[in-house]
């Protein structure tokens, strides 16, 4: 997500930056024309007229484009920051939350090493090998870990984690639109 919005906020930038030139050539372009048409006593026709009030309409336009460019890309460099604060406070939130239940179910740190191996989607022989133990060792503590915890499988012990995430989620989200 926030790498969709840098893109956006990126993009912004360049047109704005386009657009400011656009202005900069229209303005220049009608102050030619007004010097040339008017200061210099060269009578303006009604097509000299007719054109200097595109150019400038066309100024203005791009003008009010501008401020629109700009506000977008201020809301979006906003809402960028407002996510990666939710989503530092939930890796801060989830974390602590994990570590509390590790506790509440007194796991010993060789099932705690497990466990976080698990949710992080690692198979018996991956965890096995990061361990440097036997699968059986590991078979023999994920035992352990789902009968400390209740469940009856990795994919039970991840959906206590992920519940509690998604409720901790929510809380923010609801607490931001509420001050947004």
């Amino acid at each position: 997500m926030q790498h969709v919005g840098s893109m956006q906020a990126s993009t912004l930038k360049y047109v704005t930056a386009f657009l400011i030139g656009s202005v900069v050539f229209f303005v220049f372009d009608v102050a030619s024309d007004i010097y040339e048409r008017v200061i210099a006593s060269n009578a303006p026709s009604l097509l000299d007229l007719t054109h200097l009030f595109f150019e400038v309409f066309s100024a203005g336009a791009l003008i009010l484009a501008i401020r629109i460019l700009i506000r977008q890309l201020r809301w979006l460099q906003a809402r960028n920051a407002r996510q990666s604060e939710s989503l530092s406070f939930l890796r801060g939130e989830m974390d602590s939350f994990v570590h509390g239940k590790f506790d509440e179910w007194t796991l010993t740190p060789a099932e705690r090493d497990i466990a976080m191996y698990m949710l992080k989607g690692l198979s018996i022989a991956e965890i096995a090998s990061a361990r440097s133990t036997a699968e059986g060792t590991v078979k023999a503590q994920t035992s352990n870990i789902f009968r400390k915890t209740g469940v009856a499988s990795r994919l039970e012990l991840m959906s206590l984690f992920m519940d509690e995430f998604l409720d901790v989620g929510a809380g923010i989200g609801a607490r931001q639109r509420q001050v947004g």
